[in-house]
């Protein structure tokens, strides 16, 4: 990650709490907190309204949460591409499955990836069809498998 204060604004956008998001990246809240206060400075704008410990993105948060989102594609798929040059394949792919598919399908599936790219970081969140149509929608996955067919457009 090139700028780590956009990593934790995307965490805190993401699961609209300090706490969590310093848990999730392993620094104290009050990090997150002053990472989140530079970007403010920075952009001279509010990102948060904060409201006790309730957490809402502003107009700029929006904004911002919209182009970190495209950032961390082109991060991923730029580390790919460079290690596809060095022969090395790394990096991380994110799957979304449901509870049949990951407890009957990906298991030897994953296995026989991780033994041919060992590099690679795989993560996988069990949800229901709907979660993992959301999450691949939202970019928060990269590969989603379920059973049937999802209702939302764009998915196949």
């Amino acid at each position: 990650m090139f700028d780590f204060r956009l990593q934790v604004f995307h965490t805190v956008a993401k699961r609209m709490n300090f706490t969590r998001a310093a848990e999730e990246l392993f620094i104290t809240q009050p990090a997150v907190s002053r990472h989140i206060q530079e970007l403010e400075q920075q952009f001279r704008t509010k990102l948060f309204e904060r409201n006790g410990t309730r957490v809402k993105l502003t107009a700029a948060g929006d904004v911002l949460l919209q182009f970190t989102e495209q950032l961390f594609t082109v991060y991923r798929n730029m580390e790919f591409e460079m290690n596809s040059l060095a022969h090395k394949q790394s990096g991380e792919l994110r799957i979304g499955a449901s509870t049949t598919a990951a407890q009957y399908l990906l298991p030897p599936a994953l296995a026989a990836f991780h033994k041919k790219y060992r590099n690679i970081q795989v993560t996988l969140g069990i949800n229901n069809t709907e979660q993992v149509s959301k999450a691949l929608l939202n970019k928060e996955i990269d590969l989603g498998i379920i059973e049937g067919q999802s209702k939302k457009a764009g998915i196949k």
